[in-house]
């Protein structure tokens, strides 16, 4: 089996592969760096509210955000090129998932340690927070590399079948996703603003545990990757 054709295919522009993202991620954390300068030089007081409040910082998609859409170039771009060279679906299909899993895990271990760093010096000494954050996780770093690895695995999966079920179904099936998208929204405004108890049912429903939240980060990511399994044997090249 050609798995290093296809993990060669995604990894021959290095700058695009690993470059960029670093590169954007470490200029992220330089704002980030430079902010809590500024805040700093305001007093102790502000430094806490800054903290606190950069929990919910969304800096960190600096670094991951690359990877929402690396599932669906791999699926538009590299996948006819694949076929195109002579690789079958099956060898296209393990390939790709070796990559899927080798940029989580790559992504995952460099935010832990960032986020080692970042809390064993109260963050780099200026109080501020870019790798321990709601997205990454803010509890014990084993917590922060299995949430990171998990979320990252999910969204790849999830852009690439995304990509081969438009192949497959054309158009429709991003109106018909839409559509749906749409109609589930407005029923759960309609829940909130006219039944009693569903706000608070929802609210509930959100605030799960970390171990609740893990499983269906998981259970989305295995959805999305048995899907795209069963799409790249049947999708069309356009």
């Amino acid at each position: 089996m050609r798995l290093r054709s296809v993990i060669a295919m995604h990894t021959v522009h290095r700058m695009q592969a690993f470059g960029w993202p670093l590169i954007v991620g470490a200029l992220s954390l330089a704002v980030v760096l430079a902010v809590g300068a500024i805040v700093g030089s305001q007093g102790p007081q502000a430094q806490a509210g800054l903290r606190e409040g950069m929990v919910w910082s969304g800096a960190i998609f600096a670094l991951i955000g690359p990877m929402i859409g690396y599932g669906f170039t791999s699926m538009g771009q590299y996948f006819p090129l694949a076929l195109g060279l002579g690789l079958t679906r099956r060898e296209f299909g393990a390939g790709v998932t070796v990559v899927f899993l080798a940029n989580a895990a790559f992504y995952a271990v460099l935010i832990t340690l960032g986020k080692i760093i970042e809390v064993a010096t109260d963050g780099f000494g200026l109080h501020i927070r870019f790798f321990d954050v709601v997205y990454t996780g803010t509890g014990p770093a084993w917590q922060t590399l299995v949430q990171t690895f998990l979320l990252i695995l999910a969204v790849l999966f999830l852009g690439a079948a995304i990509t081969a079920a438009h192949l497959r179904f054309g158009q429709s099936f991003l109106w018909s996703a839409g559509a749906l998208l749409a109609v589930l929204g407005v029923a759960i405004l309609a829940g909130v603003i006219y039944v009693d108890g569903f706000g608070s049912a929802l609210l509930e429903l959100l605030t799960m545990g970390w171990g609740a939240w893990m499983v269906v980060v998981a259970a989305i990511g295995a959805a999305a990757a048995s899907a795209w399994l069963v799409l790249v044997r049947r999708t069309q090249v356009r």
